[in-house]
Order: structure tokens, then C-alpha cells, then sequence
């Protein structure tokens, strides 16, 4: 089955994610998988209407689906578009674009270190100790130049993908009984800022 092709966020579609709750609803249907407005709206601390409007929101721009495969009634599960999406900063970097993009950004960095804080601080005390053992936390720090940082993002992009398809066949919210978990993996290849800016 052929992966469906990333989504790229155009400042039409911006709009409609650029709404902290929004992002925070991606998020977890990125991370955790399909679920229902009322399972978020629980995890969220919001209403049901609340976490039911901004699913239609993110709906109608193309970030969620229905998942056909789950639910009865009225009981919709709502699952990430399959593929993921991409912002390019540049091509949003201008007025209200930008603080919208900056927004978006900000959100998923602050889930993102969110879920890291909580591993580095206790999470590996919840987990039995092979999965701790599994881990790794490493920074290197290499002098490249930009088609050289440009092919390393890639290739670590590659290796991911490469994963992704070997694992593809299970579900997203895991069966317990095989042992899987879900695992994040935070890649970030990015220029250092001067010495003199902090």
C-alpha cells in the first residue's frame, strides 16, 4: 500500500490549525492515535463541544479524518491525515503568516519537550528496564555546510521512514499483548546559534 503523501501547510490551511488547542488535539492523534472528541476533551481538561468543533476545524483543512475503522453511532473516532504534514517557515514568514506558523511551531516544540522533560524526570521508572535500557540521549555536534547538513537531515529522515514502514502493520495505539509501546523519536538537525547569542 502506497504511503499518502506529506501535507503541506499553505497560509489558507495555517488558519486553521493556528489555534493552540488545535495543535494540541494533532498532536496526540499523531502521537497516540485515533480517538474520540470525548477521550480528548478528558485529556485536555476542555468540553466535548469544545475538542468536537476544533476536530471539524482541523477536518475541514484537511489535518483529520474519520476513522472509518472504529466507531459505532455516534461515537467518531477521529485519526491524523495518514502521511503527516509539513510548514515551511519561509514561505510563511511574513505578518499575521508568521505569527500563525509561529504559533503552530511553538505548540508541537512544547508537546514535543513536554513528553522528553517527562521521560528524562520519571518516565524510565515506569517502564520495565529494558525499555529504559533501549533509550539513548546523545548531541554530536559536527561543522557542516548547508548541502552537507541538507543531506544528513535526510538521511536520518530516511532511516525513520525506514521504520516506519517495517512497523506499518501495527496499530497505532499498540496491542498490549505483543509488547510494543509507542516510542517517540526526536531528530533536530539545525545550525547553532553565534557564541555571542544566548
Amino acid at each position: 500500500m502506497p504511503e499518502a503523501p506529506r501535507r503541506r501547510i499553505d497560509a489558507t490551511t495555517l488558519r486553521g490549525l493556528a489555534h493552540p488547542l488545535r495543535v494540541q488535539l494533532y498532536d496526540a492523534l499523531v502521537t497516540y492515535g485515533p480517538a474520540t472528541a470525548t477521550l480528548l476533551s478528558e485529556r485536555f481538561g476542555e468540553s466535548s463541544a469544545s475538542t468536537s468543533y476544533h476536530l471539524r476545524q482541523l477536518a475541514k483543512h484537511g489535518f483529520v479524518e474519520e476513522d472509518p475503522a472504529r466507531g459505532v453511532g455516534r461515537e467518531r473516532f477521529w485519526r491524523a491525515y495518514p502521511g503527516g504534514s509539513e510548514l515551511d517557515r519561509y514561505d510563511l514568514s511574513d505578518g499575521a503568516n508568521g505569527e500563525a506558523a509561529r504559533l503552530v511551531v511553538d505548540e508541537f516544540q512544547r508537546a514535543q519537550s513536554a513528553r522528553l522533560e517527562h521521560w528524562l524526570a520519571v518516565g524510565y521508572q515506569q517502564v520495565p528496564r529494558e525499555w529504559g535500557e533501549a533509550t539513548m540521549n546523545s548531541t554530536a555536534h559536527l561543522r557542516l555546510l548547508p548541502e552537507e547538513l541538507a543531506r544528513l537531515s535526510a538521511e536520518l529522515t530516511a532511516v525513520v521512514d525506514a521504520w516506519r514502514d517495517t512497523v506499518a502493520e501495527r496499530e497505532s495505539v499498540g496491542d498490549p499483548a505483543d509488547g510494543s509501546r509507542i516510542v517517540e523519536v526526536q531528530v533536530r538537525t539545525f545550525p547553532v546559534a553565534a557564541q555571542d547569542v544566548p
